[in-house]
C-alpha cells in the first residue's frame, strides 16, 4: 500500500487550504474587519477537523468511502459515498473552470478557456493515476517555493509602505463578522478538509495524523488571515470588494528602486501552484471513494472521473455564472456532506462508545 509521511500531509494540508483562496477576499462583507471574518471562519472550521479526525480514529486504515459502509451499512454506504463523490467532482470542476478563467484574465488573454483546462485536468489526472505518494511529493517540491514567495510579497509590501492599519478600523460590530464567516468562510476554505477522510489511512506514522494536521490547520489559518488583512490595509473595503482578484491588485502597486515592479506574474504563478494542488487532492479524494464503489483500477477510474470533470467544465457560460454558482453551491449543499452526515457518524460513534468498528472486508475496500 502507498504511504505519505506526516511532513508530506503538513504540507499538503496548507498547501490544500490555501488553494484558490487568494483568488477572493473572504469576508469582504464584514468590510475592514475581514481579517476577523477569517478567524470565526476558521474557528468554526476546526470544530469540523476535529469531528473528522474522530472520526477517522474509529478506523484509521478506512478511507472516506469504508467509513461511511461501516457507519451505515454497505448499500446505504455505498450510496452516500457516491453522491459525495459527484459532490466533491463538481468542486473540482469548479476549481478546473477557475484555472482557466485565471490564465485569461492574466496571462494568455487570447488563449482558449478549454485548452488550460484540458491541459489542467490532463497534469492533475497523470499525478492521480500516479499515486497518492507521488502526488504530496509534488506537493512537497512545491510548498517550499510557495511559502518563500508569499513571504517576499509580504516584506515588499511593507518596504513600499503600502499596509496602512487604519484601514481595518473601525470595528463593525459580531453581527457582521459572523454573518460573514457562518457558513461561507467555514465552509471554504476550511470545511473542505473532509476530503482528507480519503487519504489519512495514507499517512505512514497513524499517530502524528491528528498533531500535523492540526499543526497544517493553524499555520494556514495564520497565512490566510494575515494575508486578509493586508489586502484590506491596502485597498481598504472598497476597492477590495470591487477588485476580481484583490491579491493581484495589491502585488501591482509594488515598486521599488523604479526597476523591481510587474511582480503580479509572481502572484499568477502562486495562484496556479495552488490551484494545481488542490485540484489533484480533490481529483485524488474523488477517485478513491468512487474505485472501490465500481471496482475499477485507478488508472479506468482517473480517465473516467477526469473526462467527466473536463465535459462539466465547459458547461459554464461565464465568470459570473461561476462565482454565482459556486456561492449557491456552498452555501445550499456543501454542507450537507461537511457537516450534516459527519454528525450523524459522529453521533453513532459516540453511542457506541469504544466498541471497535466491525472488520473491513473486501466487500468495502479495495487498495
Amino acid at each position: 500500500m502507498e504511504r505519505i509521511g506526516s511532513h508530506q500531509l503538513y504540507v499538503g494540508i496548507i498547501m490544500f487550504v490555501l488553494g484558490s483562496a487568494p483568488l477572493y477576499e473572504l469576508g469582504v462583507e464584514a468590510k475592514q474587519n475581514a481579517p476577523l471574518a477569517m478567524l470565526v471562519g476558521a474557528l468554526a472550521g476546526l470544530l469540523l477537523v476535529g469531528m473528522y479526525l474522530y472520526l477517522y480514529h474509529r478506523a484509521p486504515e478506512a478511507g472516506l468511502t469504508e467509513l461511511y459502509r461501516l457507519h451505515f451499512g454497505l448499500w446505504i454506504g455505498s450510496g452516500i459515498a457516491f453522491v459525495h463523490g459527484m459532490e466533491l467532482a463538481f468542486e473540482a470542476t469548479h476549481l478546473l473552470r477557475e484555472y482557466g478563467y485565471l490564465t485569461t484574465l492574466t496571462l494568455l488573454e487570447s488563449a482558449p478557456g478549454w485548452l488550460m483546462m484540458l491541459i489542467a485536468c490532463l497534469l492533475a489526472g497523470y499525478t492521480v493515476i500516479k499515486g497518492v505518494e507521488v502526488l504530496f511529493r509534488v506537493i512537497e517540491i512545491l510548498f517550499p517555493l510557495t511559502l518563500t514567495s508569499y513571504i517576499m510579497l509580504a516584506v515588499m509590501l511593507y518596504l513600499n509602505k503600502l499596509p496602512d492599519l487604519h484601514r481595518l478600523l473601525p470595528f463593525v460590530g459580531f453581527g457582521s463578522i459572523i454573518r460573514a464567516a457562518l457558513p461561507t468562510i467555514m465552509v471554504f476554505p476550511f470545511g473542505q478538509i473532509i476530503v482528507f477522510l480519503a487519504i489519512w489511512n495514507y499517512v505512514r506514522e497513524k499517530q502524528r495524523v491528528t498533531r500535523m494536521t492540526l499543526a497544517g490547520y493553524l499555520t494556514v489559518t495564520a497565512m490566510l488571515t494575515y494575508g486578509n488583512a493586508m489586502i484590506m490595509a491596502v485597498l481598504g473595503p472598497q476597492l477590495a470588494k470591487g477588485s476580481s482578484i484583490p491579491l493581484l491588485q495589491v502585488v501591482q502597486l509594488i515598486e521599488l528602486g523604479g526597476f523591481i515592479e510587474r511582480l503580479d506574474i509572481i502572484v499568477t504563478l502562486l495562484l496556479f501552484f495552488g490551484l494545481y494542488v488542490k485540484l489533484a487532492i480533490g481529483f485524488m479524494a474523488v477517485v478513491l471513494i468512487v474505485q472501490p464503489l465500481f471496482k475499477w483500477n485507478r488508472t479506468v477510474c482517473a480517465w473516467v472521473i477526469g473526462t467527466l470533470l473536463f465535459t462539466i467544465a465547459l458547461l459554464e457560460r461565464n465568470y459570473t455564472t461561476h462565482v454565482w454558482l459556486g456561492r449557491y453551491f456552498m452555501n445550499n449543499y456543501v454542507l450537507i456532506f461537511q457537516l450534516g452526515i459527519p454528525a450523524v457518524m459522529l453521533l453513532i460513534g459516540l453511542r457506541r462508545g469504544k466498541t471497535p468498528m466491525p472488520a473491513i472486508d473486501s466487500e468495502m475496500i479495495i487498495k
